[in-house]
């Protein structure tokens, strides 16, 4: 290195006092800085703001609307810009897309508005940004519950359709009892006795005294058995009509025979229908004794009736791979410290842990921080190992716990802000129930009082305050001459749904044929200066 620096250092010094020059030929031009003539400044109209931006900047993607040739469709040559007509507050976010490369979601705009813009500009949502992606299939999600409620509902209201069937009929009331009042009250009957049920398998077990037959005492069940047994069967006729009819009137029988409530209330009926069919001998019939405890499981039936009961099986529905889990890893900590503990107490005289399966009983009481004490070790390298045991199972138990207790929140939450959509539906749906009746009816009054015919005479005149304070507001006033407009047009009278029907009960009662239609005629003197060109049509006498 030092002998190549030394062989070029006498040229260096030449050229630099000027005796030789180290090139003969003319030193190149340097480079400059090229402008990029593609990369043009466009405009984006958006709905009436404009942006500006540079072409390269969209172009970076060009599997989108404003990043390939399609946009050329919404240039403007007179004013050389791109015209949308979009929402210019969520444009914004999509612009600082094709700037920055990450995608956001404003937390204060629609999700259906926003998916909707995305949709046009050819954007997939699966590139928006890890800070904002969570809330996004959150809303995302809340938003396709919503509609699907708003769906059911739809379907739910009114009456039924003309082609519902009586089998879809029932099966709409036992899904949902609010849509009629006898499916509400067989709704709230079969909650009644599912309590009388339970209560009354719970109070048989109570003693009631000692009998004459015999010294020992009774319980309510034996000493009253007449009594309970008519009760039982009271409750279990109930439930088996329930679950026929749910059975014939269910959409698909095989998917509902299959379903966990089939089952439960078919556990919950049997032991009654089994204990009849026996004999009373007590070597038959005792086997039979302990499929009583399955009417506990009548209990179950309070999931239809109990949405915290719903919510609850929801829950445990979702979080079946951290219960899988839970069960796995106690599984595996059992099965470990009871071979630990049998080999540590081995040599122990007093010892109970005489085999590895009689020491899973004391590895599950201490891991469920139980510790009932009945077994308990005598070594000191078992206290050791129990001490382990121990902290082991509060650890393993523990870990799950977070992951069920948010999957409970998000679902209870969930249905609290359904009950809450469902509520303020029905409360705005009412409001616009009242608004249209109360405008029909002031509308009705205003004709019968001759309000609205002044009105109509003194159009012409510069009186419209006093017209605005005698008729009500302007949108009223405004609302009655549409309806006036329509009946110059259709050539009948406006009238309320209760003269309607009276209109039609009196035209089956008399019997007599009707030419026209049931409304009134109009009536002559309203005219207006809008309306009164065209006449009224005159219809032959039948």
């Amino acid at each position: 290195m030092a002998a190549g620096v030394a062989a070029w250092l006498p040229f260096a010094r030449a050229a630099a006092i000027g005796w030789m020059p180290v090139a003969s030929a003319p030193m190149p031009v340097p480079p400059k800085e090229r402008k990029r003539t593609q990369d043009t400044l466009i405009i984006l109209n958006v709905s009436g703001i404009k942006f500006q931006t540079w072409r390269n900047t969209l172009e970076r993607y060009p599997d989108t609307l404003l990043g390939s040739t399609e946009k050329d469709f919404f240039y403007n040559e007179e004013t050389s810009e791109y015209f949308f007509d979009r929402d210019p507050d969520i444009f914004r976010n999509i612009l600082n897309f094709y700037r920055t490369g990450k995608l956001h979601y404003p937390r204060n705009e629609c999700i259906s508005a926003y998916d909707e813009e995305l949709a046009f500009f050819g954007i997939i949502p699966e590139i928006i940004g890890d800070c904002c992606y969570e809330e996004y299939k959150d809303r995302r999600r809340e938003n396709a519950e919503r509609l699907l409620d708003d769906a059911d509902e739809n379907s739910g209201e009114g009456s039924p359709l003309p082609s519902m069937t009586l089998r879809q009929s029932m099966w709409r009331a036992f899904e949902n009892p609010h849509t009629s009042t006898p499916a509400l009250v067989f709704y709230y009957v079969t909650g009644f006795f599912i309590a009388v049920s339970v209560i009354a398998n719970v109070v048989e077990t109570v003693p009631c005294g000692i009998s004459l037959d015999v010294t020992k005492e009774l319980p309510c069940g034996e000493r009253y058995s007449l009594a309970f047994f008519c009760l039982d069967t009271a409750c279990v006729m109930i439930f088996t009509v329930e679950y026929l009819l749910r059975l014939v009137a269910a959409p698909s029988r095989y998917k509902f025979v299959r379903s966990v409530m089939s089952i439960i209330d078919v556990v919950a009926i049997m032991p009654y229908y089994i204990g009849l069919v026996m004999s009373e001998n007590e070597d038959v019939s005792g086997a039979f004794v302990t499929l009583r405890v399955f009417r506990v499981f009548r209990i179950f039936k309070f999931s239809r009736h109990s949405q915290g009961l719903r919510i609850l099986g929801y829950t445990l529905k979702s979080c079946a791979s951290e219960l899988g889990f839970l069960l796995f890893s106690l599984t595996m900590a059992i099965i470990i410290f009871a071979t630990v503990m049998f080999y540590a107490e081995k040599g122990s005289t007093a010892s109970k842990f005489t085999s590895i399966p009689a020491a899973f009983w004391y590895t599950i009481v201490t891991m469920t921080t139980l510790g009932y004490g009945d077994m308990v070790p005598k070594t000191i390298a078992g206290k050791i190992f129990g001490s382990i045991c121990s902290l082991s199972g509060v650890l393993v138990i523990a870990l799950p716990v977070p992951v069920i207790v948010s999957n409970f929140s998000r679902i209870y939450h969930q249905n609290q802000r359904a009950d809450k959509r469902r509520a303020q539906k029905k409360a705005r749906l009412a409001r616009i129930r009242v608004a249209k009746s109360g405008s029909a009816n002031a509308y009705m009054q205003s004709k019968r009082n001759g309000l609205f015919s002044e009105s109509v005479e003194q159009s012409s005149n510069d009186e419209e305050k006093g017209l605005v304070s005698k008729s009500g507001s302007y949108f009223e006033k405004q609302h009655h001459h549409l309806l006036h407009c329509l009946e110059k047009t259709t050539n009948h009278d406006f009238v309320d749904e209760q003269a309607y029907e009276e209109g039609c009960m009196e035209v089956l009662t008399v019997n007599r044929p009707v030419a026209r239609s049931p409304s009134l005629s109009s009536q002559h003197g309203l005219t207006s200066s809008c309306c009164s060109r065209r006449n009224k049509k005159k219809f032959p006498d039948p």
